[in-house]
């Protein structure tokens, strides 16, 4: 049986505002190591062809955190932030441009 090229989408443009920090919520450490770190690393353990991560703007430092943790990682900007559906299309090329399985994921649920 052949299996199915897959894309990850990685949704982390949240803000993180409730925590109180300047540091977005998924750049926050558990056990040594960003939530985001966390999920790109299942994300790579299920065999990904691909992995989009989202970002809101200004969110420079999520972008090089992901591509510190997947060096082939793709970023999106969620220019405004409109909810999950929305999170999802900021990453519409990755998605317009694959043909296969998909599976979101949430960067600050590891």
């Amino acid at each position: 049986m052949a299996s199915s090229s897959l894309l990850i989408v990685v949704l982390a443009a949240g803000k993180g505002t409730r925590m109180k920090s300047a540091l977005p919520k998924v750049l926050h450490k558990i056990a040594g190591r960003s939530m985001l770190g966390h999920v790109l690393a299942l994300a790579a353990a299920q065999g990904a062809s691909k992995i989009a991560v989202v970002a809101g703007p200004d969110m420079d430092n999520v972008a090089t955190e992901a591509k510190a943790q997947f060096a082939n990682v793709e970023i999106f900007v969620q220019r405004e932030q409109k909810g999950t559906a929305d999170a999802v299309l900021a990453a519409r090329p990755a998605l317009e441009a694959h043909a296969g399985d998909v599976m979101v994921l949430y960067a600050d649920t590891p």
